[in-house]
């Protein structure tokens, strides 16, 4: 145990000392930054909430909108993510099907009509990838078991540092009226995968299971404010 410890200590220092890497394609220009451009500079954390973001339109009646137009969903900056995360562009390309098919998924189970075409009273639901960090099945169980990735483990968590072994994803979303092109809400989110999450054992298990959250979510908020169900 003591050969491990001195082994270790190194590792753990260079963790405490080292800041967390900025995500890739930073340049302080918000337009340039963020799939919401210059609007990300509109929302406000969510209480409790650190790394989530979100924005409303004052004065908006959702109850205007009859039926929801569903853009395709993007990898915003996709060469700087390939790039820094390791996931290649078909990879990339794969998660944004995986969100667009279970959100359509969900969509359907609720009595909500979905638009071909951008019109009056139609709500534009617009998406993108900003971020993802794949989960890696063998070095996760190696920081979970081995005393020199446990201490590892507990060094990150004190200098707050992300876990390289756990994934995570990132996404930010724009509602807008299709007729006008006029933004009515705004919304951003971070997820950090579970270190001890059986979604760790797929490589992006988090990432999907952060994109089911995040439909659901919506799914909850359809039904807050229209309070529709399929019969």
């Amino acid at each position: 145990m003591q050969k491990y410890i001195r082994l270790a200590l190194p590792a753990l220092f260079l963790i405490l000392c080292a800041c967390a890497p900025a995500k890739p394609g930073v340049t302080g220009d918000p337009a340039r930054d963020h799939f919401l451009g210059k609007e990300y500079g509109k929302m406000t954390q969510v209480p409790g909430h650190p790394e989530r973001l979100a924005w409303r339109k004052l004065g908006v009646d959702p109850k205007r909108y009859t039926a929801v137009l569903l853009d395709k969903t993007v990898v915003w900056q996709a060469t700087a993510i390939a790039r820094e995360s390791g996931v290649s562009p078909e990879e990339l390309s794969a998660l944004a099907a995986y969100f667009d098919q279970v959100l359509a998924k969900t969509m359907g189970s609720i009595a909500f009509p979905i638009a071909t075409e951008a019109g009056p009273h139609v709500m534009r639901i617009s998406t993108a990838i900003t971020w993802v960090r794949p989960s890696n099945p063998t070095m996760n169980t190696i920081s979970s078991v081995m005393p020199v990735g446990m201490l590892m483990t507990l060094g990150r968590k004190a200098s707050g540092a992300a876990d390289p072994n756990v994934g995570a994803c990132s996404m930010e979303f724009r509602f807008s009226d299709a007729a006008t092109g006029e933004s009515i809400g705004l919304f951003a989110d971070h997820v950090e995968g579970d270190k001890y999450d059986t979604a760790n054992f797929e490589k992006f298990g988090q990432a999907e299971k952060a994109m089911d959250q995040w439909v659901e979510r919506m799914r909850e908020g359809i039904l807050k404010n229209w309070g529709a169900r399929k019969d």
